[in-house]
């Protein structure tokens, strides 16, 4: 399962989450500027998504491709292409790319790519946790969801209607707004003090800026179904809601 906000500048056009007219075997957002996703799924089973690493300590890179076609090159692979194989490819051309997070699986192994310094793992079951620096970063939002999420899978895990249950309390999570009150705590990533602050909530509101979606990946074994809400203000509580339902092919395996 993936619990995740979608932090982006709110001018920044945008397609809403569906199955893809182009590629029907997709099922993702769609970053209209440069028509890559930020996360997705496709009917070979194979899940990716992905977050921006934020570092203005170091220069930009002089000539960066999208990182959206991280996430969407795996979707448009064929099932012969594993998260390994993968991980292999993008570790080779990662920097062509700003900084970034990559999660992959392809039904049967979980990989990361990322960070910085660049580094790569096989993911172990159990509860991650990433925001805009590496893997399982100890940052006061993502500790504080990833508690959360955790609370909530041992306390309803053997419940009826579990999806429907979860769904509610993992929107009401992903809309936590409280700022880190403790400036100790904070990340220094090169952007100063007062933006680290108003950064620090797991739903960001800033003018312009701030959480535009938050997605709920339900993968299951023979389908994976994806809850989307999105928000056209920052500072507005009312939201579109999607729900997709994408089944897996015979070919899967």
């Amino acid at each position: 399962m993936i619990v995740s906000n979608r932090d982006e500048f709110f001018e920044r056009p945008t397609g809403p989450l569906q199955i893809w007219e182009s590629n029907p075997k997709i099922l993702a957002g769609r970053d209209l500027k440069a028509g890559g996703t930020w996360l997705g799924a496709n009917s070979l089973g194979k899940t990716a998504f992905l977050t921006n690493v934020r570092n203005f300590k170091k220069p930009p890179h002089p000539n960066p491709k999208s990182r959206g076609s991280l996430v969407l090159d795996f979707l448009k692979s064929s099932k012969d292409l594993s998260s390994l194989q993968y991980r292999e490819e993008v570790l080779q051309t990662a920097s062509d790319y700003e900084g970034f997070n990559l999660f992959v699986f392809d039904g049967e192994v979980a990989s990361y790519i990322g960070g910085e310094p660049l580094q790569s793992q096989i993911l172990e079951p159990g509860f991650h946790a990433v925001s805009n620096a590496n893997w399982n970063t100890h940052w006061p939002k993502t500790e504080k969801l990833k508690t959360g999420v955790e609370q909530l899978f041992g306390s309803i895990l053997e419940a009826q209607n579990w999806t429907n249950q979860v769904t509610q309390e993992f929107f009401k999570m992903l809309a936590d707004s409280d700022l880190v009150k403790e400036d100790s705590f904070l990340p220094d990533t090169g952007i100063g003090l007062e933006r680290e602050r108003y950064l620090s909530s797991i739903r960001i509101r800033v003018p312009g800026y701030g959480t535009r979606a938050s997605t709920l990946v339900f993968y299951g074994k023979d389908s994976v179904e994806v809850v989307e809400r999105t928000f056209s203000d920052p500072f507005s509580n009312e939201f579109t809601e999607r729900r997709e339902v994408l089944e897996f092919s015979e070919t899967k395996s």
